[in-house]
This record gives C-alpha cells, sequence and structure tokens, in this order.
C-alpha cells in the first residue's frame, strides 16, 4: 500500500498571485500617474483684468449675485424675443418688482454699499456705490452668455457713459478705469 500525503488546497498559492498582480498594478498605477496628468498653462492677465480668486469677500458676495442676475435677465430678454420677437432688456423698475438682487434696496444692498443702479443701454447696467464700506461700483454685461462683469477698483475710475451713438465698446471701460472679472484664468477672457 502506497501513503501520499496529499496537501489541502486552501488558495494561498492564488491568493499570493493575485494580491501580488494587485500591488504591482497599484505601484506601477502610482509612478506613472504624475506623468499622466493634463498641464494647464494659465496665462497672464492683462492689466484692467483680476482673477475672481483674487477678490475681497464683499467683492464675491456681489459678483455671485451679479451671476445669478445674469442668468434671470437673459431669460427675460429670451422670453420678450419668443413673444415680442424683438429684444427687451429689463428696466430697473422690472428687476426691482421681480425683486432679483442686487437691485432691490433691502438690508442687503445696505450692508454692500447702497448702489444707485443704472440701466446704461441694451445688456449694460451699472451700480454706483454711494457709501464708503460695501463692494466697488460694478458694471454687469448681459449680452453674452457668460457674464461680464467690471469692478471700479481703482480710485481713479470714473462712470461708464455711452457715447452719442448709444454703442458700448468695452474700451470705454478700460479708458475709464474699470476692472474686468475673469472666472476662469486658463482661458483668458477677451474684450473685443
Amino acid at each position: 500500500m502506497i501513503r501520499q500525503s496529499v496537501s489541502s488546497d486552501n488558495g494561498s498559492k492564488e491568493g499570493k498571485w493575485v494580491g501580488g498582480i494587485i500591488v504591482s498594478i497599484l505601484l506601477l498605477a502610482t509612478i506613472l500617474l504624475p506623468y499622466h496628468q493634463n498641464k494647464t498653462k494659465s496665462q497672464q492677465l492683462d492689466t484692467h483684468q483680476i482673477a475672481v480668486t483674487e477678490l475681497s469677500s464683499e467683492e464675491l458676495a456681489m459678483v455671485a449675485e451679479l451671476r445669478l442676475a445674469h442668468e434671470e435677465i437673459r431669460n427675460l430678454n429670451q422670453d420678450s424675443r419668443e413673444f415680442n420677437h424683438q429684444d427687451h432688456w429689463p428696466n430697473m423698475a422690472e428687476l426691482s418688482e421681480l425683486w432679483l438682487a442686487p437691485f432691490i434696496e433691502d438690508k442687503s444692498w445696505e450692508r454692500k454699499g447702497r448702489h444707485q443702479w443704472q440701466h446704461i443701454n441694451g445688456a449694460i447696467y451699472q451700480g454706483l456705490r454711494s457709501e464708503k464700506q460695501g463692494s466697488s461700483s460694478v458694471v454687469l454685461n448681459s449680452g453674452s452668455i457668460e457674464p461680464d462683469i467690471w469692478l471700479a477698483l481703482s480710485k481713479n475710475t470714473t462712470p461708464l457713459i455711452i457715447n452719442d451713438e448709444g454703442v458700448f465698446e468695452p474700451q470705454q471701460l478700460i479708458d475709464r478705469g474699470w476692472t474686468q472679472i475673469v472666472f476662469n484664468n486658463d482661458k483668458q477672457a477677451s474684450v473685443y
């Protein structure tokens, strides 16, 4: 009679192989991951531009309200085009009736600097700060899909006035000392 001892198959050999392969894959991924990253190059901003990340909390609060207001203003204009087949940008009375911040005079308006809002022309709105504290004076251009927001960060900034033809040119803001907010520094905002 021949006796042969048979060891039980508990899967330890296969487990070691599977564990070794998993560790190898993780080690290889850890080594190769830095070489697989997408490198983004941020472009240098023009002298009349500032990144949104560099703004103070007061300015950021105003910008947040203006971004929401921009969407509502564009929706109102779109509705007008669908029903009346012509552009109609809401005036200050309409925006105030809709309780659309920052155009309403409430506690937030007082805290942010009591801006006096004007509908300059078309999709252009200007809020001039009447208090020393709060956020800077601001210009909102809702003419494009993305909001175009300009702040009066310089002491030499003068209010926006539309030229005789009623045409808005971004160069007017640059010449008057306004600073354009750039939301995504990877793609330089264009004013032309």
